[in-house]
């Protein structure tokens, strides 16, 4: 099994022999539902973990499969990794999730290649042509940066708009400004980019509002909803062959 604790979400996915045989996600709130859905299956052989969530969180879903005798492994950046090489001024510092998101772009595009998770937050990672994190940025994602506003200021209220070209009520405009400070930052990512020179660069982006960020930019972006847990998929089995 293949397990992604982010901040607000879980992700996970039973993969056999190459064959990706069921997944799913869930909210932290609904840890007691996802519990009893892993009860239907078989035991798997080990749990591999990347966790960026609290301590609580990774000790709740351990205990569960330590319950079923199945062993967790938490994974953990590191100087490279199936080809990709961590630039991180302190590699071990680099969160698990942008590190597997990286390793699972790399395996698919071999080439230069913007990797943008929009969760949560938002972080928007470079990777050369040579495989090479060069890095990366972080930034509040959409709703953090709603609320934010609506928590921030006396006037402004959480309530959902439409982005547009010219607003003309608050919350359209709040829309908006968020679209457009996330779509920046992505584009400004992939225009320095490809600025490196070589071939042209690609973007892939997973995450809850991967599909909502793409509409927003002005350029061709892949998603990928599984990112990170294939990335987590390579990293054990590069563990596997050592």
């Amino acid at each position: 099994m293949l397990l992604d604790i982010g901040n607000s979400r879980s992700k996970w996915a039973l993969v056999q022999a190459g064959e990706w045989l069921a997944e799913g996600v869930s909210a932290h709130d609904e840890a007691d539902r996802l519990l009893q859905e892993w009860d239907r299956f078989a035991p798997p052989s080990e749990v591999i973990v990347s966790c960026v969530a609290g301590r609580e969180r990774l000790e709740t879903f351990s205990a569960y499969w330590q319950s079923r005798n199945v062993p967790c492994r938490r994974m953990e950046a590191a100087g490279s990794c199936a080809g990709v090489r961590n630039l991180y001024e302190r590699p071990a510092q680099l969160g698990i999730d942008r590190w597997a998101a990286l390793i699972g772009a790399w395996a698919r595009a071999r080439s230069a290649c913007l990797v943008v998770s929009a969760g949560t937050a938002v972080t928007v990672d470079a990777l050369n042509g040579r495989g090479e994190f060069v890095g990366g940025m972080i930034l509040p994602g959409k709703r953090l940066m709603q609320r934010s506003l609506a928590t921030g200021t006396h006037a402004l209220e959480d309530t959902k708009g439409l982005a547009s070209d010219f607003p003309r009520n608050t919350a359209d405009a709040i829309a908006t400004g968020v679209a457009t400070a996330l779509a920046c930052a992505a584009q400004g990512g992939f225009q320095r980019l490809a600025g490196t020179g070589g071939k042209p660069p690609q973007c892939i982006i997973t995450g809850g509002d991967a599909e909502w960020l793409a509409g927003h930019l002005q350029f061709g972006a892949i998603i990928a909803p599984r990112l990170v847990l294939e990335g987590l998929l390579i990293m054990s089995s590069e563990d596997a062959k050592q």
